[in-house]
C-alpha cells in the first residue's frame, strides 16, 4: 500500500510509471470552460495576455474540481506568432494562423532573447506565480507545440508535406531551427517553475504521415528534445496514432497523451513499458453531453486498461458540465491502482473480445 501523495509527487510518480497511491488526473490539455472562466473572471483574449489572469484560469479548474495538475497557455499558435506568423485574433479564444512567414528555409532565423518575444514572458510569469502559490499541491504542466506542428504552421502545411516529397533536406533544416527554438523555450519553462512538459504535436498524427515518414522527420528532432532537459514529458499526438507507436516509442519521451482512436489496451500492448499513458476521455460526445456516471465509469475503464494520468482525449469543450470533470477526478481517487498482471490480464480480455473487429 502507497502512503498518501501530494499531487506534484504522485504526478511524477505516475509520469515514470512508479507505484502511486491513486491515479493522477494531472492536466496538460485545454480546460477552460464556461464554469471554469465564470470562476475565475477570466475572457478572452485577456487570458492569453494577462499573466495572472492566464494563471488564475489554470488554477480555476483545480479549484472546482480538484484536477491535480494544470497547464498554460490555452491556444497552440503562440510559438508560431514569436516565429513571425500573424494570427487572426477574432476567434479570441484560439486565435489561428493568418499568415505562413517561412517561404525559403535557408533565410530562416530563429530570434534572439526569446524570453522577452511575444507572449512568452506571460506564459513564464504565469508558471510563476503559479508555483509560488502551490508548490506542491498542484503539477505545473505548461505546454510547447511539437516541432513538426510548428513547421506546419510557420511554412504552411500543403507547403510542408510538398517539402517532404520534392526536398526533404529543407524540411530538416527547419526542423533544426524549430527543436532548438523548443528547447530553448522549455528550458525558460522549467527555470520558471515547471515540473513535467506537456508536448503537443497533432500535425505529426497517422492520419497525415506513415509510421516510415514519423521515424525519419519527427522521431529525431523529439529525441534532441527528450534528451535537452531532465525532467519529464508528455507528448500529445491527435487522430489514429496506430500506425506512429513504433517510432514514437524511439523518442525517449517519457509519456503518451492518446486520442480517442486508437484504446488504451491497444496502446499499452504495442509499446509495453516504453512509456507511460494519459488518456483518453472522449470529448466529442462523452465529457459535454454525457452523466457524471458515464464519466466515471468511462474514467475507472481507462485505469482497468493501464493509464498513468486519466486525462481527455483532446481540448475539453467549453460546454462540458463542470460535475463531469469532477466525475472523473473522483474515478481516478476512488479506484483502485490494479496491479500489472491485472492490466495484462485485462488487455488480453480486451484484445480477445475484439478479435474480430477493425480497431484501427
Amino acid at each position: 500500500m502507497v502512503k498518501e501523495m501530494s499531487n506534484l509527487k504522485r504526478a511524477l510518480a505516475c509520469v515514470y510509471g512508479k507505484d502511486t497511491d491513486h491515479i493522477s488526473s494531472a492536466n496538460g490539455l485545454v480546460m477552460t470552460t464556461k464554469d471554469i472562466l465564470k470562476g475565475a473572471g477570466a475572457t478572452y483574449p485577456e487570458a492569453h495576455t494577462n499573466p495572472q489572469m492566464m494563471a488564475d484560469l489554470a488554477a480555476m479548474s483545480h479549484e472546482l474540481t480538484g484536477i491535480e495538475g494544470v497547464t498554460v497557455p490555452f491556444d497552440i499558435s503562440l510559438e508560431a506568432e514569436v516565429l513571425g506568423a500573424e494570427l487572426d485574433w477574432r476567434k479570441s479564444d484560439r486565435p489561428p494562423i493568418k499568415t505562413h512567414p517561412v517561404k525559403d528555409p535557408k533565410d530562416f532565423v530563429i530570434p534572439e532573447n526569446i524570453s522577452e518575444m511575444g507572449r512568452i514572458p506571460v506564459v513564464l510569469k504565469s508558471i510563476e506565480i503559479l508555483k509560488q502559490k502551490y508548490e506542491d499541491k498542484l503539477a505545473i504542466l505548461p505546454t510547447t507545440i511539437g516541432p513538426f506542428t510548428i513547421l506546419g504552421h510557420i511554412a504552411g502545411v500543403d507547403e510542408m508535406f510538398c517539402m517532404m516529397l520534392e526536398n526533404p533536406d529543407n524540411i530538416r533544416i527547419l526542423m533544426d531551427k524549430i527543436t532548438d527554438f523548443i528547447i530553448e523555450y522549455q528550458k525558460l519553462m522549467i527555470d520558471s517553475g515547471s515540473d513535467i512538459l506537456f508536448l503537443a504535436d497533432p500535425t505529426s498524427s497517422g492520419d497525415l504521415i506513415s509510421g516510415e515518414m514519423f521515424r525519419e522527420f519527427v522521431t529525431p528532432y523529439l529525441k534532441r528534445i527528450s534528451n535537452a532537459t531532465e525532467i519529464p514529458k508528455i507528448i500529445h499526438i491527435c487522430g489514429n496514432t496506430a500506425p506512429i507507436l513504433e517510432p514514437l516509442k524511439e523518442t525517449g519521451i517519457e509519456c503518451f497523451s492518446a486520442d480517442k482512436n486508437v484504446p488504451i489496451w491497444y496502446i499499452k500492448k504495442k509499446i509495453g513499458d516504453k512509456m507511460t499513458i494519459y488518456g483518453n476521455l472522449d470529448v466529442i460526445e462523452l465529457l459535454p453531453k454525457g452523466s457524471p456516471d458515464e464519466v466515471y465509469k468511462a474514467a475507472q475503464e481507462c485505469i482497468y486498461q493501464g493509464v498513468n494520468f486519466v486525462g481527455t482525449a483532446c481540448d475539453v469543450p467549453e460546454n462540458t458540465p463542470i460535475e463531469n470533470i469532477i466525475a472523473f477526478v473522483n474515478a481516478c481517487k476512488e479506484t483502485e491502482v490494479p496491479t500489472k498482471q491485472e492490466i495484462k490480464e485485462y488487455i488480453k480480455k480486451c484484445e480477445e473480445e475484439n478479435t474480430n473487429k477493425k480497431l484501427i
